[in-house]
């Protein structure tokens, strides 16, 4: 029986043939905040020093690992920036994103902190304490952990102004406690005499008819 040799074509074929995309891996936006922030803070050249962040549930006893299913009262996160150290203390109720908050898929934010809280909430108070540590290059970043929701424009004439959200007011709270506040004078009132009533027994005229 003698063999049939089959002619062969190296070339790419002209077929077009349906391709699985492959599943994109999930990002961990989380760490590369977090990297993005501790990066911009070493270019700086100044040492860089972050203590652990503690947990509360009385703002009393801080603990370094939280193990409770209920989330945390309050987070602590200290850094140090060439030994001057900067202590950032942040309550859950003001971390946690509104329902507002949607990502760019359409996702609550809330449930993405709700799903691993302890870690969003340990990522957002020690973004915040980088944040103060070094203002000068880390400034006001948008921070993927924690958007903040879109502000409303001003309201036309004779509508009513748009509520305070909670993460506002905070903002507006941590604003006025950086000021440089300084005690106010005392004013002191000059003495003098004090005016009193006339007595009883003295003599009082009395207007008559002319």
């Amino acid at each position: 029986m003698t063999d049939i040799a089959l002619p062969t074509d190296d070339r790419p074929s002209r077929i077009r043939r349906t391709v699985t995309p492959t599943a994109p891996i999930p990002v961990d936006d989380v760490a590369q905040t977090l990297a993005e922030y501790t990066r911009v803070a070493l270019s700086t050249g100044a040492r860089l020093e972050i203590d652990p962040v503690e947990f509360t549930a009385d703002g009393v006893v801080w603990v370094p690992l939280w193990l409770n299913e209920e989330p945390p009262a309050g987070a602590r996160a200290t850094v140090r920036r060439d030994g001057v150290e900067t202590i950032v203390i942040r309550r859950w109720v003001e971390a946690l994103p509104g329902e507002e908050a949607l990502t760019d898929t359409g996702r609550r934010w809330q449930d993405i902190w709700l799903e691993n809280q302890t870690e969003r909430f340990e990522s957002y108070v020690l973004r915040a304490a980088l944040a103060r540590a070094y203002p000068d290059v880390i400034g006001d970043r948008f921070d993927m952990g924690k958007p903040r929701v879109p502000r409303l424009t001003e309201p036309a004439e004779g509508e009513p102004a748009p509520p305070v959200t909670p993460e506002q007011a905070a903002e507006v709270d941590e604003a006025v406690a950086a000021l440089p506040w300084e005690p106010a004078p005392v004013a002191r009132i000059p003495s003098g005499p004090v005016p009193h009533p006339p007595s009883a027994h003295i003599p009082r005229l009395h207007g008559g008819s002319a």
